[in-house]
């Protein structure tokens, strides 16, 4: 397909109608002066009113016909306008998202040109010369007077714009910051929740609104000067044009009819040039914009591939992006293979690439080096209508816009049928939330977006990923905004999924759903570090990661539940890895609760699987615990449950919960330090082997 947009030539056959409407414009406002020096020079002199009313009649004979021409022109506008929109914005939104605005303000510039008075006054320029001409026929002072008159006015203008560009352009600045200001502070209790943070974003947007008055009332007053400048020299023209027709007059040298009309004619000289001026930067603007538009490279270039059916095999051959100015690249030479059907998990660290991996597997985001096979064909090469089909992608916080959910889950689709958009709202398993909204699949989400939790929103986005039934899935931490429950269903939906065949690709940082993992690849600065089946990967990881220090708050108690979490991998380990969670949990509950509430105190947690059905959870700290002492007591509460428990500290009580979880618990003071050392089993029924090191 051609870079260039071959419809936009078609403005050219519009053009000559145009130039031939302003022509007939211009010639027109020729008749007021004409008509003045008839008047004067023949019908006041002779007394015949028989020479008033036909000169009467041919001027408002051609004033009407001029009406009927401005109407023809206004109206040829303003459809070109829209045709300029219509006839290029398809074109245009084939270009790839990043460089579509671009374009698409262009094609605003071209409508307001057409539609406001800018193309009036440019379609005046060319005719310019004629009532030059007519003023010298009157009189060549005259012309000098009308161009020395603009030269003054261009003068002015030229003054002003370098006096006030620059302010201009601060106050600007300022009200984008101050909109921006306004904009995080409606934001501030959901991003942050700090009262503090939006009361000193109140203070700033005082402090960017007073600069901005102060640059404003700099600006109005120059501004004013100016213009009471311009309006003064307007009604000297005026008088200057009169005085120098009736010196002329005087002179012997024209005729008072000639006076007026080169008066009237001085002044829409004059008028057109001030109107060039005040236009020109919106002409220069339509110019620039109608050349980019017109420019070859506007749409991608080279036939694409439509197939109908993919497998769901997914290959990528050295994947390499990278980020510029000598800095390691964001992908270094990524490269792996996956079945039709089979799942990869990707982890690693923060900043490793993951995201970006994934952005260029779907699409959305081409590696510039390397290359994504979908099958044995290109990912490059397959179009919109193949990628769109079989490619589905879920940011990691999604978002619905504005319409209904019904719309949003069917993308928009005004032809979906309700059976599918039901059928991919089920197979996300949202069906029954969606249900229980006051309108259902009707919910607006523009107005009644407050509705649903974040959490929601991404699982009614995984049913419009899903609504394509596409063959390959790539999701980005979908399990990040989740609650347990959530999390679950989620894990059901893939399970769902992979069984029909999809392939799916998934970021994780949360191993809540890693079993649905056929294969595990974790980066590490952007290169492979390990690639592998699920269980060997994460063994060679886990062997780095069954220790973990973590603060003694609220934020280390959900970092130890996502650590324990992540030591099971295997598929109906759900149970065991549910108990050890709350076990390490009320472990760290105890150790809080038995000394002060201090934000410096740290734990160090240890995990082993002992072998495939039991494991031992450690706590240790730098301080040492009465709570030693407790445990008959707190054995004795295990031994008999029936006990009223009202009144047991809240230390105690979570260890009475570690010990009914557990084969063994046991709290010691060592070196002043305390250990809390629990051994659990998937069957409390069993006993324990000896202690070894084992992968899970």
């Amino acid at each position: 397909m051609s870079g260039q947009i071959p419809p936009l030539s078609g403005m050219k056959k519009i053009a000559l109608p145009l130039v031939l409407f302003s022509l007939i414009t211009n010639l027109t406002i020729l008749i007021s002066p004409i008509f003045m020096m008839q008047v004067l020079d023949r019908v006041v002199p002779s007394g015949n009113l028989q020479t008033l009313a036909l000169l009467l009649g041919l001027a408002a004979a051609a004033l009407v016909a001029n009406g009927f021409v401005d109407y023809s022109r206004d109206l040829a506008l303003s459809r070109t306008s829209r045709w300029v929109e219509e006839i290029t914005l398809p074109n245009l939104l084939k270009m790839p998202s990043a460089d579509r605005q671009p374009y698409l303000d262009k094609i605003l510039i071209l409508r307001q040109f057409l539609g406001g008075p800018a193309a009036v006054t440019a379609l005046s320029v060319p005719w310019i010369p004629l009532f030059l001409i007519a003023l010298v026929m009157i009189h060549p002072l005259f012309l000098l007077l009308a161009v020395t008159v603009s030269a003054v006015n261009l003068g002015i203008k030229l003054v002003s714009n370098a006096l006030t560009e620059e302010k201009n352009q601060a106050c600007a600045v300022l009200a984008r910051q101050g909109a921006k200001t306004i904009a995080d502070s409606m934001q501030n209790q959901r991003l942050t929740g700090l009262i503090a943070v939006e009361k000193n974003l109140g203070e700033r947007m005082q402090r960017l609104m007073t600069n901005r008055h102060q640059i404003e009332g700099e600006v109005a007053t120059q501004t004013a000067i100016i213009s009471a400048t311009s309006g003064t020299i307007r009604l000297l023209v005026q008088l200057s044009g009169l005085a120098l027709g009736a010196f002329l007059v005087v002179q012997g040298q024209i005729s008072a009819g000639a006076m007026i009309g080169a008066s009237l004619i001085n002044g829409k000289t004059i008028g057109t040039f001030e109107q060039i001026t005040n236009h020109f930067p919106a002409i220069k603007n339509f110019l620039t914009a109608f050349r980019l538009l017109r420019q070859p490279g506007n749409l991608p270039e080279g036939e694409t591939t439509q197939i109908t059916d993919l497998t769901g095999a997914l290959r990528a051959m050295d994947l390499t992006y990278p980020r510029g100015g000598g800095a390691p690249p964001r992908l270094d030479r990524v490269s792996f293979d996956l079945r039709a059907g089979e799942c990869l998990a990707i982890v690693g660290d923060s900043g490793s690439g993951k995201t970006t991996l994934l952005l260029a597997l779907a699409g959305l985001d081409a590696s510039p080096i390397g290359t994504v096979f979908l099958d044995e064909s290109d990912l490059r090469t397959l179009g919109a209508e193949t990628q769109s089909k079989n490619i589905g992608y879920l940011p990691q916080r999604a978002e619905l816009l504005d319409g209904t959910i019904a719309e949003n889950i069917a993308c928009f689709d005004a032809a979906a049928p309700d059976e599918k958009i039901i059928a991919a709202a089920k197979t996300a398993g949202v069906h029954g939330m969606i249900s229980v909204l006051p309108a259902a699949y009707e919910t607006n989400m523009g107005s009644h977006g407050f509705l649903l939790s974040a959490g929601q929103i991404q699982r009614i986005a995984l049913a419009r990923t899903i609504y394509q039934c596409p063959r390959y899935l790539f999701l980005d931490e979908p399990n990040a905004l989740l609650d347990a429950q959530s999390e679950r269903q989620l894990g059901q939906t893939l399970a769902r999924l992979k069984s029909q065949g999809t392939t799916v690709v998934m970021v994780l940082h949360r191993s809540g759903i890693m079993n649905l993992a056929d294969k595990v690849m974790f980066l590490n600065q952007g290169r492979v570090a390990d690639f592998g089946p699920r269980a060997e990967v994460l063994g060679r990881l886990g062997q780095n990661k069954r220790r973990l220090q973590i603060p003694v708050n609220a934020e280390g108690l959900l970092d130890l539940a996502d650590w324990v979490s992540a030591q099971f991998t295997r598929d109906g380990d759900e149970a065991f890895r549910q108990k050890a969670i709350l076990v390490a949990s009320e472990m760290f509950n105890a150790s809080r609760d038995s000394g002060d509430r201090d934000s410096q105190r740290l734990v160090t947690m240890t995990f082993t699987f002992v072998d495939d059905s039991h494991c031992e959870i450690a706590l240790s700290e730098a301080r040492t615990t009465e709570l030693d002492q407790k445990m008959p007591k707190i054995m004795s509460l295990v031994k008999h449950p029936n006990v009223s428990m009202e009144d047991i500290p809240p230390d105690e009580m979570a260890l009475v919960i570690v010990a009914q979880l557990s084969q063994s618990l046991e709290v010691r003071n060592h070196e002043n330090s305390s250990v809390f050392s629990a051994k659990l089993a998937q069957n409390n029924a069993e006993t324990p082997p000896a202690s070894k090191t084992g992968i899970h």
